[in-house]
């Protein structure tokens, strides 16, 4: 009779999803995560009636593995919709531009067209038909299949590819905005696969959240494992010897004997913890990029927003200011706020060009130069804050540099079972969302399963 017991190396949302559903299937799961909670990206900040999601933020319409997720769980109905994309403004020409209008607005129309013809309208509408060329309807964040065409590994990034072929301005007024704003990154650091998925995530628009913070779905699968999770237990070795999994070390010094291990831990980690992985798994992953940010938010005495738009805005890096993005909680949940005179901006600082500096800043002074920044754009905005929080998070975003989509996909299908017992799970394996590290668990579970041969 198979041996049906493994150890997960991570509590994250690809540890999780995997545990959960082999947990289901009747394996005996051990999960061993290096932190004092579980959920990894899915983590949530409560304060006086403020509620923030530190790290991952929406559930995109596509993300299928989320609700379904949702679903079994019975929190399908606590998602609360907004619109992303329509919610959004763009500084232009010292004023607030909504990237799509009220048609019924015609100063709002006039400003919009305006930024269009500055960009170049035909220019614009070029590089939006080549998104849609690739991304319309089979764009999808738990994979890379839809976007292999769009991988040359020819040492170019998205910031050339569309100043070469739509223009300079659609880059700086539109393109770089919108993927420092949700990719956390210059598009001169990100592959073209990558820079596509993000902008097309603005222009199809809708979104979620999911009341109460994303931090529920994790939490809710480790109520379900219990005591399956190990919290605090830093990996310092997967054990491979002679091409086969035997056991797991850790630095307090337990050890996990066990032939069959799925690695979820970040690209970066996952080399270090396994010196004797082949160069197999280790020159694919060696290509994974990640990059680092600030997530701050500010808590407000005052409403910023009718309760729908603004969603938030975008500040072109022209504007040198260290975030690119600020976003209202008013318009995205209210119910995450404490009454109805209440608001709460994030921004998320990025670009190691100028993110050193607030990385080695308090909190507080953080928090201070945020709402002073945020003040020059939002004059609106009350005399003082009433409190805040800061994540400084060093592992934000697979950036997805050109060539290493297709050096991952190459470990999946051709490499994936090298090793005898070792599974490899994670956002990276796919497009660095989490919707991606939610989908490699449940493969992963049903490659265990034997119903598929890799993720």
């Amino acid at each position: 009779m198979e041996n049906k017991k493994v150890v997960i190396v991570g509590g994250g949302c690809a540890g999780l999803s995997a545990a959960y559903n082999l947990n289901k299937t009747g394996w005996d799961v051990t999960v061993l995560e290096s932190q004092s909670t579980v959920g990894g990206r899915m983590q949530v900040f409560k304060e006086n009636g403020y509620l923030i999601d530190e790290y991952a933020q929406f559930v995109h319409p596509s993300y299928k593995r989320a609700k379904e997720l949702m679903t079994e769980l019975n929190l399908i109905q606590d998602l609360h919709p907004f619109e992303l994309g329509a919610g959004m403004s763009v500084w232009f020409n010292n004023k607030w531009v909504a990237a799509f209008p009220n048609p019924d607005d015609a100063e709002a129309v006039a400003a919009n067209k305006e930024w269009m013809e500055y960009m170049g309208e035909e220019n614009f509408g070029k590089f939006a038909a080549f998104c849609e060329k690739y991304c319309a309807g089979k764009f999808y964040e738990g994979s890379t299949d839809w976007m292999m065409d769009a991988d040359q590994d020819d040492g170019s990034n998205f910031g050339e590819f569309v100043k070469n072929n739509f223009g300079e301005r659609v880059l700086e007024y539109f393109v770089q905005p919108v993927v420092a704003s949700l990719g956390l990154e210059y598009p001169e650091k990100c592959g073209v696969a990558f820079g596509l998925q993000i902008v097309w995530t603005v222009l199809v628009g809708g979104a979620a959240v999911l009341n109460g913070g994303l931090g529920r779905l994790g939490q809710t699968i480790a109520d379900i494992l219990g005591d399956r999770i190990k919290l605090g237990a830093v990996v310092s070795e997967i054990v491979i010897e002679d091409g086969k999994v035997k056991g797991v070390k850790c630095e307090n010094g337990d050890y996990y004997e066990c032939d069959k291990v799925i690695c979820t831990v970040p690209a970066p980690v996952a080399i270090r913890i396994m010196p004797n992985m082949p160069d197999e798994i280790k020159k694919p992953l060696e290509k994974v990029t990640i990059c680092r940010t600030i997530h701050s938010t500010i808590f407000l005495d005052k409403r910023m927003t009718d309760g729908v738009k603004p969603v938030g805005g975008l500040l072109p890096r022209y504007l040198d200011e260290p975030f690119c993005t600020c976003l209202f909680q008013s318009s995205r949940n209210p119910a995450a706020l404490p009454n109805e005179d209440s608001d709460a901006m994030s921004v998320f600082y990025f670009g190691e060009d100028k993110l050193q500096k607030y990385w080695d800043m308090t909190e507080e002074e953080v928090l201070e130069h945020t709402f002073t920044t945020l003040k020059k754009y939002f004059p609106e905005l009350p005399d003082h804050y009433v409190g805040g929080h800061v994540v400084k998070a060093p592992l934000a975003n697979f950036t997805m540099q050109n060539g290493c989509p297709s050096a991952i996909k190459e470990f999946r299908d051709n490499n994936y079972k090298i090793v005898e017992g070792l599974y490899m799970a994670g956002d990276y394996m796919y497009t660095g969302s989490y919707e991606s590290a939610l989908n490699t668990g449940f493969m992963v579970s049903d490659c265990l399963n034997g119903k598929i041969e890799h993720i």
